[in-house]
């Protein structure tokens, strides 16, 4: 007995020192200080289950505060905090200390029903108490995370209530852009189960079926509460949703994890330079990949995404991972969570598999690179030295005749390489602040390949421009370097007439101090329509050169300034001074004072400082100058002087184009002056002429020339406003950069980095829809095509290009126009039309006629084939062109004649040619033509755009030129390849012509067929009723095709001089019937569709750039 008692005392001992020495083991561990900061805002009850799986793995894993103590699930975060008594607090999140780790556990929030224990509620939607992230959680997030604070964020981050302002800048911050969609697995989708009433209610209503799923599956829904289901067995295999490291991920975590998860998940994509650590495979079956993608959900997505930028790192876990009720309470004991990992298995009811399996491991490896990262901080080179004299800190200073930086312990010329870049990209105009964190780091990286060292902007950025760059240069060997403007209000200083104006005097200074406070990561700028906002924590001071201030200043405003402030004395200002200097000029002088001022008082910084000028408006005296606007005042920066005690420096900026104003043209001094090549070039006669004036070096802050189709000015060395393919627009901007560099200019910025498709000319800006242009590319308007990077319409690998071969229309899926033609005349060799097809995108029209392969090349002599298209209903000309005698019930408003190279155009209906409207009738410019406001008069005309309007041009080599209103014929159809990848590749091709295969394509801009908006299908109206402003939607265009057989009785080129020889459709009778056309029409869109690509232009720019160096 007494041996028996001795064996299970033994034996209770054993297993009571086995149970110990966890504990022991665990209290014997080291603590780990870690400043954990933990926000959740969906805290309806005291189970605190959003974070209490969190706050377990935190405290067994023995991280504690910086005093050493554990982390309460009760009182160590922020949010919503219940009460026992029904009442509640907040805690709204406030990062002043320094944090290692901020985690969002849950924004959803707190609501009615929450809170109401009477209600039987199942997934019902109630008013909101609280939740969602706010624009004050996102200062606070930037707060901690540019102070080193590493975030880990999961869902539900994005979806409601969260606003979408506030998703921008969190998905910007974290890498990842959210798609709009969640998710969830379901064990069983049964009405009356688990999946909430407002899912079934939203699918009946959109489906117009009732909700009688049953069984496991996925149920998916959009921040517009679109509901779609997948269903195990049809739909999905049977493994569930599973998490599943990558191989990054495994060399992250090291080791492979892999479970199920069971809960709420969001569909997101990550960001260039976001590393996916883990995705999710729904195990999908044909079926379920085809539901998703008509859905726009791709078949795997991410789970877990890293974004290291070099300044923070963050983590997005795309699940509602730290969710766990079932942890325990216990935790202080070694191997605890290894233990529960062993025994837990994969089931699709719960989550326990996933959290000890996957969340566990991944978890602890984020804690551990924390730790990691505080031991041995990162090591950043500083590649852009700063200098602090008397407590003055500069990054940059003025030389003799180039800006400086400081380089290997001196100062040292820079030559200035750079581009201009506005806030334009395609479906957004620039005051909607659109352009996104991920695509600005994308263009920086393009820039600095290109061997540019500066970006010039002319405004205030979002936070992602300025987040981007710092990150940017963090990692680059070599900076970029910022030209940073400030804009002001342009519309309130022409209706004042007075830059003195107090009202505008307040704004831009306002403007000034906002900008400063910007660029040193300290400002946070409320939402104010038709600007950028948002909390600006990046610091970027030390790689911003310089200011320039200000706007190309209107002659008018300058003149009508120095007129009401008359007599004026000089101005005399803390850091800037003036000498007989004009009231605008010591206005400037201000500004310049100003921002010095505010900058050096508040941060003990300064930097050059110059203010934006133009030709128009600059020192010199243009006698050839035609327009008295272009040369009735100066601004003049050598009457304003920095004082000694502004350590940075002043220089001089100017937007310098060799087509513009007109003296460029005629002033003799400029178009005799021979360049460095020992040729005659009037933009560096200028350019001499402008530096010899100034006494501090000058910029060049915007030079290029535009690959448009269109043109808007004419330059006497062909450098003109538009009609530039992309290897024209790239070698000329060399030839002009090289210009400004042999002439001794401090740099030049090449305008634009981007094209921007809401810009305007004036000569096409009367004839589209001004509230739509950002919708859609006009290359007809010469200022939407200055960029170097291109907007092309589709996403990557959709679209045709116009190159004669038709395996683009296949891959398209493009099918034949249903119109069968017949011969009209005896039989012509290949007048046949055997197909033709049409297409179009954001930027064009495209037409495809294939004619067969029977009867060898066409002959172009001989014959030639015109595409005819009734646009608008009630007009238009009834006689087919060419047609001998044969007519149409349609009313022919264009005619797209195709008879080779350099003689195909496109003729429009004189009744409805805008141009003639315009300068006929209502300027009366041009001669009255008798016909041109009747309908069906029987005349088309040649589609021209105006280039300059009549002048008188004094002092030409001593006489004066009087000039005609200039135009140019921008119908003209040009032949060539418009394939990207062709060697031969032609920016400007419109017709293209295989001669293997018989194959003509062409591509006609949308403004050619006076289509104002092709987005709604808006077009002009009655010219000749309702004006050029008018305008209707048309349902589409009625196509038809014919071949003629060439007529040279005559030798006119008119439509009407030659004989059909076939017509598609086929005539009845000799008429071409209105119902018998194709009606061909387009679907319209909200959003765009669009490319980026980087244009021919761009790798000229590139290899000049790298060999254009200041000498040692």
């Amino acid at each position: 007995m007494r041996r028996s008692w001795i064996l299970l005392t033994s034996l209770f001992v054993i297993i009571l020192a086995a149970a110990a020495v966890p504990v022991l083991a665990w209290q014997g561990k080291s603590d780990h200080v870690l400043n954990a900061a933990i926000l959740d805002k969906t805290v309806p009850d005291t189970s605190y289950r959003e974070h209490k799986g969190l706050m377990w793995l935190l405290n067994q894993s023995k991280y504690v505060k910086s005093d050493r103590s554990a982390y309460s699930i009760k009182n160590d975060y922020f949010g919503y905090v219940p009460k026992g008594d029904g009442s509640r607090a907040l805690r709204d999140l406030k990062l002043e200390d320094d944090y290692d780790l901020l985690y969002i556990a849950d924004t959803y929030g707190v609501y009615e029903d929450d809170l109401n224990e009477t209600t039987a509620v199942r997934g019902n939607r109630s008013d909101k108490i609280y939740g969602g992230l706010e624009q004050s959680d996102i200062e606070q997030i930037k707060n901690g995370i540019y102070k080193g604070t590493t975030l880990v964020a999961e869902f539900n981050t994005f979806g409601s209530p969260t606003g979408e302002a506030e998703q921008k800048e969190l998905g910007e911050i974290l890498g990842v852009r959210w798609t709009g969609w969640i998710g969830r697995y379901f064990p069983d989708l049964s009405s009356g189960g688990e999946v909430p009433e407002w899912a079934e209610t939203n699918y009946e209503a959109q489906t117009g079926r009732k909700w009688e799923f049953d069984g496991p599956g996925f149920l998916f829904v959009d921040d517009d509460d679109r509901v779609a289901v997948l269903e195990e067995g049809k739909d999905t295999g049977k493994g569930g949703n599973v998490f599943r490291l990558t191989d990054e991920g495994k060399d992250f975590v090291g080791k492979s994890a892999k479970a199920r998860y069971n809960y709420w998940f969001d569909v997101i994509e990550a960001e260039d330079g976001g590393s996916v650590l883990a995705d999710y495979d729904l195990d999908l079956t044909e079926s379920g990949e085809e539901k998703l993608k008509e859905l726009g959900i791709p078949s795997t997505f991410p789970a877990v995404v890293k974004n290291d930028t070099g300044v923070y790192t963050s983590y997005y876990f795309a699940g509602d991972f730290a969710d766990n009720d079932e942890v325990p309470d216990f935790y202080q004991a070694q191997w605890l969570d290894k233990l529960f990992a062993l025994l837990s298995w994969n089931s699709g009811k719960n989550q326990q598999s996933f959290y000890w399996k996957a969340y566990r491991p991944l978890l602890k490896r984020v804690l551990q690179e924390i730790e990691e990262k505080k031991k041995k901080p990162a090591v950043i080179p500083d590649n852009a030295p700063v200098v602090t004299t008397n407590g003055i800190t500069i990054p940059s200073r003025v030389g003799e005749q180039y800006l400086q930086v400081y380089e290997n312990n001196g100062w040292k010329d820079l030559l200035l390489k750079g581009v201009n870049m506005g806030m334009g990209k395609p479906g957004a105009f620039p005051g909607e602040a659109a352009i996104a964190k991920s695509e600005y780091l994308r263009w920086f990286e393009e820039i600095g390949e290109m061997n540019a060292n500066v970006i010039r902007t002319y405004t205030i950025h979002p936070p992602g421009f300025y987040e981007a760059l710092l990150e940017y240069n963090l990692r680059s060997a070599k900076p970029l370097y910022l030209l940073q403007g400030v804009w002001i209000n342009e519309e309130e200083l022409v209706s004042s007439q007075d830059a003195y104006t107090e009202a505008l005097w307040k704004e831009y200074i306002e403007e000034m101090h906002r900008t400063v406070d910007i660029i040193h990561g300290n400002a946070t700028v409320p939402a104010n329509p038709g600007h950028a906002s948002g909390a600006y924590r990046a610091d970027v001071s030390k790689y911003v050169l310089g200011w320039v201030l200000g706007i190309e200043w209107d002659p008018e405003v300058v003149t009508a300034t120095n007129e009401k402030h008359k007599g004026q004395p000089d101005y005399d200002g803390k850091y800037f001074r003036t000498e007989q200097a004009s009231p605008f000029e010591a206005w400037l002088a201000s500004t310049m004072d100003e921002i010095a001022t505010y900058e050096t008082d508040k941060y003990q910084w300064q930097r050059p400082v110059s203010f934006t000028n133009w030709p128009t408006t600059d020192l010199l005296e243009h006698p050839s100058e035609p327009l008295e606007e272009e040369d009735m005042v100066s601004v003049d920066p050598n009457v304003i002087w920095a004082k000694p005690t502004f350590q940075a420096g002043y220089f001089a900026s100017y937007h310098v184009y060799p087509y513009y104003p007109d003296f460029m043209n005629y002033e003799t001094k400029y178009t005799d002056y021979v360049d460095s090549r020992g040729e005659k070039n009037s933009y560096a006669g200028y350019l001499n002429d402008l530096k010899r004036h100034h006494r501090m070096p000058v910029l060049v802050a915007e030079f290029g020339v535009p690959q448009s189709r269109g043109m808007t000015h004419r330059n006497v060395q062909g450098w003109n406003q538009g009609a530039h393919n992309e290897r024209e627009q790239g070698e000329i901007a060399a030839h002009l950069f090289e210009d400004i560099a042999e002439e001794g200019m401090a740099g030049g910025l090449v305008f634009a980095w981007q094209d921007e498709w809401f810009k305007r000319t004036w000569n096409t800006m009367d004839l589209d829809d001004p509230n739509r242009r950002p919708f859609w590319s006009n290359v007809q308007t010469s200022e939407q095509n200055f960029g170097l990077l291109a907007f092309d319409p589709g996403e990557p690998g959709e679209g045709v290009f116009v190159d004669g071969d038709a395996s683009d229309w296949t891959q398209e899926g493009a099918v034949p126009i249903p119109m069968k033609g017949s011969a009209v005349a005896a039989a012509v060799p290949d007048a046949e039309i055997k197909q033709m097809f049409v297409s179009s995108d954001e930027r064009s029209v495209y037409f495809r006629l294939d004619f067969g392969q029977e009867g060898g090349p066409l002959d172009w002599s001989k014959l030639g084939a015109t595409i005819l298209l009734d646009t608008i209903p009630n007009q238009g000309q009834h006689r087919i062109p060419g047609g001998s005698g044969l007519t149409t019930d349609a009313g022919i408003d264009f005619a797209i004649d195709l008879k080779g190279p350099g003689q195909s155009r496109i003729w429009v209906d004189s009744y409805y040619d805008s141009t003639y409207y315009q300068y006929g009738s209502m300027l009366k410019m041009v001669p009255w033509l008798e016909y041109a406001n009747k309908k069906d008069n029987g005349i088309f005309h040649r589609m021209t755009l105006v280039l300059n309007k009549r002048m008188s041009v004094p002092n030409v080599r001593s006489r004066t030129l009087e000039l005609p209103l200039e135009s140019y014929e921008t119908g003209s159809l040009r032949f060539g390849n418009g394939n990207l990848n062709s060697p031969d590749y032609d920016s400007l091709a419109d017709v293209a012509y295989d001669e293997k295969t018989n194959v003509v394509e062409a591509r006609i801009p949308w403004q050619l067929l006076n289509v104002k908006d092709p987005s709604t299908r808006e077009i002009m109206g009655d010219l000749w009723q309702v004006g050029l402003e008018g305008s209707e939607k048309t349902a589409g265009i009625k196509i038809a095709a014919v071949t003629y057989r060439a007529n040279a009785k005559t030798g006119e080129d008119a439509p009407a001089s030659r004989d059909i020889a076939y017509a598609m459709p086929a005539l009845s009778g000799t008429v071409l019937r209105a119902q018998d056309m194709y009606l061909y029409q387009w679907d319209k869109w909200v959003t765009p569709t669009y490319r980026e690509r980087l244009k021919k232009s761009y790798y000229i720019m590139q290899d000049l750039y790298a060999k254009t160096v200041l000498p040692n």
